[in-house]
């Protein structure tokens, strides 16, 4: 009697490896790239500015109004925190901030911190923190 042989048919362990290890570093450049941003060439973030602000003081609180401007391809808002300086640095909130969309602009975004006895012409210094990482400064000038 004759024994049946069964030919094996498969992916030898050798070609398995291979293509598994192939796999893998396709899964990890990936994540890489979005954690990392490598992949950060094909799009354009927020890239906002400060385009005018001007100051005023009045009971021991400074009010700078600021227009922010878009250039970027991202939209990306105002956090709540800001910080202005005229000889010290001064802690302050933002009001009336929002939303700065991608190629436009947002009027109206007020730095407002305590502080005073600035006289009119005077120059301060003022960064506004936003939700994308960024900061955009600006230079008011106290009417």
């Amino acid at each position: 009697m004759r024994l049946a042989r069964h030919k094996r048919r498969g992916v030898s362990a050798v070609v398995a490896e291979v293509v598994m290890i192939a796999v893998l570093l396709v899964a990890a450049v990936m994540l890489a790239g979005i954690t990392f941003g490598i992949f950060a060439i094909y799009y354009q973030p927020a890239e906002v500015t400060a385009e005018s602000a001007t100051c005023s003081t009045a009971d021991n609180m400074t009010v700078c109004q600021v227009t922010l401007t878009n250039e970027g391809t991202s939209d990306t808002s105002t956090t709540g925190a800001c910080s202005l300086q005229v000889g010290t640095l001064v802690q302050g909130s933002v009001e009336g901030g929002g939303t700065v969309p991608a190629g436009g602009s947002l009027s109206g975004v007020e730095c407002v911190a305590h502080s005073g006895g600035f006289t009119s012409g005077s120059h301060v210094n003022g960064v506004l923190q936003l939700t994308n990482g960024a900061s955009a400064f600006f230079i008011g000038t106290f009417e």
